[in-house]
């Protein structure tokens, strides 16, 4: 994982994707091999993959910050995350609709608090 995206290198092709279930249907859609190599680094990669996705597409954590993939957009809020990858023009789209609303009700939980 590089820059919070996953890349599959073989010679002089190589793909990446947000996640590993999107990487693996690239490499194999192009004839390319997929296989483990170390179970227990697969277990791991995958619960970081799992960890790392917010229901937003781009979207992930980094410590306290909500981030946009691919740019330098960050924020405490998902709100004003959301209203800068407007600003610049940026797709904000919902891949999985429970997880996106279950990140957003939290976030503004927590902004309701302060």
């Amino acid at each position: 994982m590089d820059d919070l995206s996953w890349k599959y290198v073989f010679g002089e092709k190589s793909h990446a994707a947000d996640n590993l279930r999107d990487l693996e249907f690239l490499v194999r859609m192009h004839g390319l091999k997929w296989s483990v190599l170390d179970e227990d680094l697969a277990r791991r990669s995958l619960e970081e993959d799992r960890a790392n996705f917010a229901g937003f597409h781009k979207v992930y954590r980094d410590g306290e910050f909500w981030c946009y993939r691919g740019s330098d957009l960050k924020s405490h809020s998902l709100q004003t995350l959301k209203k800068r990858v407007f600003d610049c023009n940026l797709d904000w789209k919902v891949t999985d609709s429970e997880l996106a609303d279950i990140n957003w009700k939290l976030d503004l939980r927590k902004f309701k608090k302060r």
